[in-house]
């Protein structure tokens, strides 16, 4: 769909879709949320591992030992539990997709042979937020938070992360 702000695909929930349908079996990366029933979990695992792809999964679950139990059994590089960008932000774990998923890992050096190895992230947040930051809709406060956190665990060196300008520059 060609809108004013370019082109772009309004966010979707498709419901009554089964494991033939392409929404199911292949990677969309848009902003689509395909519902299937299942029977179990069994049943939803093997149909979630039953494909070549296998970046990342959620696990949405109020039982969190469940929702760790189906998680450490999905074949992807990285599973959030009750989050989809956990993962994501965490900088420090290893992220690299399972299966034809990924461009390998973001690890070098001595950490970069562990592309040999199947490695899963599988997190959780230590408290439950009523909605993501980063999610819609989106807030002048939460982007500004967001921006600071980002300067705070990113910047190299204390001024740019106080947001603070260099010695020699103009305010």
């Amino acid at each position: 769909m060609r809108g004013n702000g370019g082109t772009f695909f309004q966010p979707t929930v498709l419901t009554d879709v089964d494991h033939s349908m392409a929404c199911m079996r292949e990677e969309t990366f848009g902003p689509t949320l395909p519902v299937m029933r299942v029977r179990d979990d069994d049943e939803a695992i093997r149909l979630a591992n039953d494909s070549p792809y296998g970046l990342a999964a959620s696990v949405f679950s109020g039982n969190k030992e469940r929702a760790d139990r189906v998680a450490r059994r999905l074949e992807t590089g990285a599973v959030n539990i009750n989050s989809v960008l956990t993962a994501t932000m965490l900088l420090t774990l290893p992220m690299g997709g399972w299966k034809s998923s990924g461009m390998g890992g973001r690890n070098g050096g001595a950490a970069g042979l562990l592309k040999f190895c199947r490695q899963q992230a599988v997190v959780t947040e230590r408290f439950n937020l009523r909605s993501e930051p980063h999610w819609y809709p989106y807030l002048p406060r939460m982007s500004r938070l967001q921006a600071r956190l980002v300067r705070i665990t990113g910047a190299h060196d204390w001024r740019r992360r106080l947001g603070r300008k260099g010695k020699n520059s103009k305010r």
